[in-house]
């Protein structure tokens, strides 16, 4: 894993899109500081299209759309797209998901879980959440233990239910989609990439281990500074690394694009 100051002068001279996760790559500690925020508008200013990818609710997805200088948002780890078309916010739902029956079959795996992990809970937006089932591990107090972590992707293996990890979240959803599928079918979908072009003219930014398929398939990956250390990361690092975490981080990387395609 590089510093941001390895990165060859022209690498970034094809970006277009930048694609990156929200929690703890432009939140820090779950707050949108003044210089995340000024990173993004800088970036929409110079004609980037962001699209965030999150494992977050659809909630705060259709907040991001409308307040954010954003072009479009992936959410709840790929299962939707929402993005703004003649005024109106549309969605694009992931075509692997079975919807009838689905919240009846979320209700009864939610209860399992917390039933058989001492110390689970659900997330606090757990109510705007339209298809994923997202487990607090540490986002609000009282944080969950590694060994509770541990039984709820436990159960998840046993029951066929796919899930990922974030750094707050543990996301468990039915479906055969993760974060890079439904990306490389939305860009598609909507912007007409193929994956060839899309990994030519896109940069992925995150932070945690859900982010893994989008560092390796992406050649520009970019990470902030709370993956140096992490132990998942000693295999699947991004290509680049911020110095500083969060928001911060995230900012350190607008700037290395703004300065390059000065």
């Amino acid at each position: 894993m590089k510093g941001l100051q390895d990165l060859e002068q022209g690498r970034l001279d094809q970006v277009r899109y930048i694609l990156t996760d929200v929690d703890d790559t432009i939140t820090t500690s779950g707050k949108l500081y003044p210089q995340a925020l000024e990173a993004l508008w800088a970036l929409s200013r110079a004609g980037y299209l962001i699209i965030p990818v999150t494992g977050g609710s659809a909630g705060w997805a259709d907040i991001y759309l409308r307040q954010w200088p954003i072009d479009a948002v992936i959410t709840e780890s790929g299962a939707l797209a929402y993005y703004l078309e003649e005024g109106r916010r549309r969605t694009f739902c992931h075509p692997s998901i079975e919807q009838e029956g689905y919240g009846h079959r979320a209700e009864q795996f939610m209860r399992q879980v917390l039933k058989e992990v001492p110390g689970s809970k659900l997330s606090s937006d757990q109510f705007c959440r339209i298809y994923d089932m997202a487990f607090d591990h540490h986002g609000e107090q009282p944080f969950m233990t590694d060994e509770a972590i541990a039984a709820v992707t436990g159960i998840c293996t046993r029951e066929q239910v796919t899930f990922g990890v974030s750094s707050i979240h543990v996301n468990c959803w039915f479906g055969s989609y993760d974060k890079l599928s439904m990306v490389e079918l939305f860009m598609n979908s909507r912007y007409a990439l193929s994956r060839e072009q899309l990994h030519e003219q896109a940069i992925y930014c995150g932070d945690s281990s859900n982010d893994i398929p989008l560092f390796r398939a992406f050649p520009l990956s970019f990470g902030v500074g709370s993956i140096a250390g992490a132990g998942w990361a000693a295999a699947d690092e991004p290509a680049y690394c911020a110095r500083e975490a969060g928001g911060a981080g995230f900012a350190q990387i607008a700037q290395l694009l703004l300065q390059q395609a000065r």
